[in-house]
């Protein structure tokens, strides 16, 4: 179960009466080309460039972020699942952003973490209605760039798979052997797999 802010779930609830007015936040850290070192860039499906204080997915805390926006921001839909289903959620940007020029060729993308928020603005106000709340954490897959063709419009969808469970296909080299074992406190778990492994265990018949 995902608990949200009261504010959103009374802005969620008042929509049946009035209106609503959804935003999507994505936030991507990858590596620079030029240092290595970890860079971060916003887009959000709003036309202006925004500062907005955001509910942290690492921290849980409200962080303070850059937003950068006309990049025809798209995100596929998210299913909340309580299972161990590995989601797969796409962001599509504009081909031409200057922003997203940035993020998909003068960044390294590859595997880098991506948190997608989501939020409503208030119809008369045209303020959140609170912090932008996290709806998906994630890791970049891939990225492909669409060329159009003459006269047709190009974009980029950002394939994503969510962080958490991805890890559970993840392999551990330190306990894939014997001698790896041997070093963690004397675990002699694996010893006789080479051996075992040519046995023929007669299931089901007569040995």
């Amino acid at each position: 179960m995902k608990n949200i802010s009261s504010a959103f779930l009374a802005a969620l609830l008042g929509a049946r009466d009035g209106a609503i007015v959804p935003r999507w936040f994505a936030y991507f850290t990858a590596k620079s080309f030029d240092t290595g070192l970890p860079v971060s860039l916003g887009l959000w499906s709003g036309d202006e460039d925004i500062n907005i204080s955001v509910i942290s997915g690492t921290t849980g805390l409200p962080e303070a972020r850059t937003y950068n926006g006309a990049q025809n921001l798209d995100i596929s839909t998210i299913t909340q699942t309580a299972d161990l289903t590995i989601q797969t959620v796409t962001v599509t940007i504009s081909q031409i952003a200057s922003a997203a020029q940035q993020l998909v060729r003068g960044y390294d993308l590859r595997l880098a973490p991506v948190e997608i928020h989501a939020m409503t603005f208030d119809t008369v106000s045209r303020q959140p209605v609170s912090n932008p709340e996290v709806v998906f954490l994630g890791l970049v897959d891939e990225a492909p760039i669409k060329t159009p063709k003459v006269g047709e419009e190009g974009d980029i969808e950002i394939s994503c798979v969510s962080a958490a469970i991805s890890m559970l296909e993840r392999t551990n080299p330190i306990k894939s052997s014997y001698e790896g074992q041997k070093r963690r406190s004397g675990d002699e778990w694996g010893l006789y797999s080479s051996t075992v492994a040519n046995w023929t265990i007669p299931w089901g018949q007569k040995a």
